[in-house]
């Protein structure tokens, strides 16, 4: 039997081209496994081979998303592709959205089988679950690249079984996340007998599995409320990636890990300085030409003018919540409360975008 022709996308970093100074690299491919492909390879054997490996900068695909799918698109025709691997992406963010995006459309357009490789708490794992590819699966890893070996091992195991042409099973049975659709099967016990075997389980203090997994988000304590808002120093913090003209410390538009202050304390409206809103998750056009829409400064100057809050705190604090990791949203707003606790500030108005 011939093998699978597989193509294997990777970020710069991995396809050996270079770290973030080469970021902004378009979409380039070779006829060869390259990187963590040449281990992939080993782990494949006969059932596959992989006959071109893909790359692009971590920068340039999100900012060039449909021009590099449709590239990557034109190359898996040219090469006659017959299945698709993407990364491991580990915990990298942009990276594991882009596994995500080239899955999918490479699934979608061409009827693909696809694995893709990421750390559960990568954003790209959410990316995966709202299309519900029923062709594209995602194998957790490790958070870290010294867990490549056992990322390969796990991909490729997956990958071999569907070029034989295997069943699939579960999630559960085969290890991939989930994609957050059920799959009809028969079993000896009915629904009602199931969920009293599991009361009784949970009763007893016995593990058991759900049928229907729920995930719960942390549960954030609401403090208690401001009694003399007169008194207090109010702090404007956004998440729409509102930062000074030419975006001088380089945040991201997408998957963003950074967060910055920026001093408005001679100001009486953001429209006294140039910004501009660097986040790809909404249209910015408005946002440009004002910025007061995302750091209403102007009204809040108003407000500090009639008495309604002691005074403004002289910097509004900046980062781009699109596509942002769970995780690291968390460690941003931890990392941002210290700083305004110790500032002495009393309250944060958060804007929406």
């Amino acid at each position: 039997m011939s093998r699978v022709r597989v193509m294997h996308y990777i970020n710069q970093f991995f396809a050996g081209i270079g770290s973030e100074d080469k970021a902004d690299l378009p979409v380039a491919f070779r006829e060869e496994a390259l990187g963590p492909g040449k281990g992939l390879q080993l782990q494949l054997g006969e059932s596959a081979k992989i006959v071109v490996t893909v790359y692009c900068g971590d920068n340039y695909f999100p900012e060039h998303h449909d021009e590099a799918l449709a590239s990557i698109l034109q190359i898996a025709r040219d090469q006659n592709v017959q299945m698709l691997i993407a990364g491991p992406a580990f915990r990298a963010g942009r990276y594991g959205f882009a596994c995500v995006e080239v899955c999918h459309s490479l699934s979608t357009s061409l009827g693909l089988d696809c694995v893709t490789g990421m750390n559960i708490e990568n954003p790209g794992v959410d990316v995966y679950k709202q299309y519900h590819d029923r062709r594209v699966f995602l194998i957790p890893t490790a958070t870290e690249i010294t867990g490549m070996p056992d990322a390969l091992s796990r991909m490729a195991k997956f990958a071999s079984k569907l070029a034989t042409g295997a069943a699939i099973g579960s999630a559960s049975e085969e290890g991939y996340i989930p994609r957050g659709f059920r799959i009809g099967e028969v079993v000896s016990k009915s629904g009602v007998e199931r969920a009293i075997d599991m009361l009784l389980d949970k009763l007893a203090g016995r593990p058991f599995a759900t049928d229907i997994p729920v995930e719960s988000p942390e549960v954030i304590p609401v403090p208690p409320s401001i009694t003399n808002l007169k008194d207090a120093c109010l702090a404007l913090v956004s998440t729409g990636g509102i930062v000074p003209q030419g975006n001088p410390d380089g945040i991201k538009s997408a998957q963003n890990a950074e967060w910055r202050k920026y001093y408005i304390g001679n100001l009486d409206s953001m429209q006294d300085a140039k910004w501009q809103t660097v986040s790809s998750g909404y249209v910015g056009t408005y946002m440009n030409v004002n910025a007061n829409y995302g750091v209403p400064l102007d009204v809040c100057r108003e407000m500090e003018k009639e008495g309604i809050f002691a005074r403004l705190y002289p910097y509004f604090y900046a980062t781009t919540g699109n596509l942002g990791s769970m995780v690291v949203m968390q460690d941003i707003g931890k990392e941002m409360a210290k700083d305004i606790k110790a500032k002495g500030v009393d309250a944060v108005l958060l804007v929406a975008t």
